[in-house]
C-alpha cells in the first residue's frame, strides 16, 4: 500500500468518527457545538476504538488464538470499566439520528469488454457463486478459416488460378520478347506477343500433338512393364515348377530308400526267411 493511499484511508476513518459523534451529540439534546470540541469527542472515541482493540487482541493471544471473538470483545469492554448491557441499551434506543455524509460525486464506470454472452448457472449450483467468465476464455475457437470442399467451388478456384497464371505468363513474354500493339501510337497499350512464322509450317500437320506423343510415350512405358511383369511371373513359375520336380523327386528317392530298408531288415531277420528247399541228388541209374 502506498503512503497516499494509507493517508486517504486515515482520513476517511477520522470523518466517518466526526459523523458518529456528531450524531451522538445530536441524539443527546445538542443542537449545535463548535468543531473544537466535536473534534476533541472524535479523539477520545478513537482513543477508546483502540485500546479496545489492543486489550481484544491481548485476551485473544492469551487464549491461544490469532483471531479475537465476541467474547475477547466483551471482556476487554469489561477490563476498561464498562458494562455490556450498556452498549446493548445504547443499541436499541428508540431516537436514532443519522448524520448522512456529503457523498463524492464518482465518475461513470466504464464497462467491462466483454466478449460474448456469458453462460446462466445450472440448477445444480447455487447463484451466489461467481458467474462463468466469458465464452471465449473456455470455448475452442479456430483461427484460421475452414476449407471449402465444394465441387463448383473448387472448379472456379482452379479456373480463376489457371487464367491468372496464363495472364502473368503472356505478360512476362511481352516484356522479354517481341510484342504488337493493336494502337500504333502507344505501345504499351494492349501489348500482343508477336507471330513468329515458322519456315516449315507443314512440319505441324505432320508431326503429331504435344499430348498425343506423351500418350504414345506413357502407352510403350506400361506396355514394357507389362511385359516385364509377365517375364518376371514367367520365371517365378518355372522356378517354382522345377523347386517342385526336386522336392518330388526327393520324396520319391526317400520312399523307396525307406522301403529298401524295410525289406533289408525284414530279410536279415533269420526267423522270416523263406524257407530253402533241400536239393535232391538224382541217382544215376534213373
Amino acid at each position: 500500500m502506498f503512503p497516499n493511499d494509507a493517508t486517504q484511508l486515515t482520513v476517511a476513518r477520522r470523518q466517518a468518527l466526526f459523523v458518529a459523534v456528531a450524531s451522538i451529540c445530536h441524539d443527546v439534546g445538542y443542537a449545535t457545538a463548535e468543531k473544537a470540541c466535536i473534534e476533541t469527542l472524535t479523539e477520545m472515541l478513537q482513543s477508546y476504538i483502540t485500546e479496545l482493540g489492543r486489550t481484544s487482541r491481548m485476551l485473544c493471544e492469551l487464549s491461544g488464538r490469532t483471531l479475537p471473538v465476541v467474547k475477547d470483545i466483551a471482556m476487554a469492554i469489561v477490563e476498561m470499566g464498562s458494562d455490556v448491557k450498556d452498549l446493548q441499551t445504547f443499541t436499541k434506543r428508540c431516537k436514532k439520528t443519522t448524520l448522512h455524509q456529503e457523498q463524492m460525486r464518482q465518475g461513470a464506470t466504464p464497462k467491462v469488454l466483454q466478449a460474448g454472452i456469458r453462460k446462466q448457472h445450472p440448477n445444480y449450483i447455487p447463484q451466489h457463486l461467481p458467474e462463468f467468465p466469458d465464452p471465449h476464455a473456455y470455448i475452442k475457437t479456430a483461427t484460421y478459416r475452414q476449407q471449402e470442399r465444394d465441387y463448383q467451388t473448387l472448379r472456379e478456384k482452379a479456373a480463376t488460378q489457371k487464367r491468372d497464371v496464363e495472364r502473368a505468363l503472356t505478360r512476362f513474354i511481352a516484356k522479354t520478347g517481341e510484342t504488337q500493339t493493336l494502337f500504333p501510337g502507344d505501345s504499351n497499350l494492349f501489348p500482343l506477343i508477336a507471330c513468329q512464322p515458322s519456315p516449315h509450317t507443314y512440319l505441324q500437320a505432320l508431326l503429331p500433338p504435344e499430348h498425343e506423343v506423351l500418350a504414345m510415350a506413357e502407352e510403350d512405358l506400361m506396355k514394357e512393364k507389362a511385359k516385364k511383369d509377365l517375364e518376371a511371373k514367367a520365371n517365378e513359375d518355372g522356378e517354382k515348377l522345377e523347386e517342385q520336380k526336386v522336392k518330388e523327386e526327393k520324396m520319391i528317392a526317400g520312399t523307396l530308400k525307406d522301403k529298401k530298408d524295410k525289406r533289408e531288415a525284414k530279410f536279415n531277420n533269420p526267423y522270416l526267411r523263406r524257407v530253402k528247399k533241400p536239393k535232391v541228388k538224382k541217382s544215376k541209374g534213373r
